[in-house]
């Protein structure tokens, strides 16, 4: 296949029409097919009580290079300050801390205001109509809402026989596709799909982890399309940018996350932790995640869980 020819021009270059099926005022996209039923169901799945955090631990120092700049948390009341401990019988001694980062650090989920394609956001959204300083009026990570549904892990790393996938390694359709039979998993409208490449182990080592800025294993076009084609609500990987990168097109720059979130209407959620999941083959649970609904803004750090 030509990189730059029909990948590009299926993918990339189509008509500029990204109007959502559920109406002119859908600022959801596909997260709009958890519905009642959707979330009793995923009620049904777990069967062990058993608990996995599918995020990472935040703190000072940590893998988060280039445009998300780093994360800062420091103690602005120590329990000894203004003399709180002397002052009250109760010896009281409160602590607080004050955090400073971007709403796309660690584990985190992107809103439908985070990938615009020629001026426009999901919907057919100008963007130029409803930015801020301040945040966007329209598509930001407040209209998400907490999530529970059925979630899908696809262990492309283990499928493949590998710790890691190499960099620049694309996620191929026919994998996907045979795992989920192997596993006898069949995907369905309002599921959240997520990739473990072996990434997620490297993260603790900001060092090793930060190559995957630069040269990751991900989403690539044929599954981008498949994702839509099957109606997932959100998805997702162990990497940066959960996309293959570099692209497989020349001249983009993040094609991947552009066609699901400004086309498709499906959220993705980066840098999640999977290896823990992946050595225990959880491939099929309960799947959690609530953004803190920050007003107008393009993203959330989350920590989602799984539970089987």
């Amino acid at each position: 296949m030509d990189n730059n020819g029909s990948v590009k021009e299926k993918m990339y270059n189509t008509d500029s029409d990204l109007s959502s099926s559920f109406g002119p005022e859908d600022q959801r996209g596909n997260l709009n097919y958890i519905d009642s039923k959707k979330v009793l169901n995923a009620l049904k799945i777990p069967e062990k009580g058993k608990l996995y955090r599918m995020s990472h631990t935040v703190y000072n120092g940590m893998a988060d290079r280039q445009t998300h700049g780093p994360y800062f948390f420091d103690i602005m009341l120590r329990p000894y300050d203004n003399g709180f401990t002397e002052k009250y019988e109760n010896r009281y001694g409160p602590s607080l801390g004050r955090l400073e980062m971007c709403d796309h650090t660690a584990t985190h989920i992107d809103a439908l205001s985070h990938m615009a394609y020629d001026g426009k956001f999901f919907n057919n959204i100008p963007v130029k109509s409803v930015i801020s300083n301040t945040g966007y009026s329209k598509m930001g990570i407040e209209n998400v809402g907490p999530i529970v549904t059925r979630g899908i892990m696809v262990d492309i790393a283990g499928y493949r026989g590998a710790d890691i996938l190499n960099g620049g390694t694309t996620i191929e359709v026919t994998d996907v596709k045979d795992f989920l039979k192997d596993n006898d998993i069949i995907p369905e409208k309002g599921d959240a799909m997520f990739f473990h490449t072996g990434a997620s182990a490297l993260f603790s080592k900001p060092d090793k982890y930060d190559k995957f800025y630069d040269s990751a294993p991900g989403i690539g076009f044929h599954l981008a399309e498949y994702l839509r084609e099957n109606n997932i609500s959100v998805t997702g990987s162990d990497t940066p940018s959960s996309e293959v990168v570099p692209p497989e097109a020349k001249n983009t720059r993040l094609p991947v996350h552009q066609f699901l979130i400004a086309r498709a209407g499906i959220h993705i959620i980066d840098n999640l932790s999977l290896h823990r999941m992946a050595k225990d083959k959880v491939y099929e649970f309960m799947f959690v995640c609530s953004p803190i609904p920050f007003l107008g803004a393009t993203a959330s750090p989350v920590s989602p869980v799984a539970i089987i």
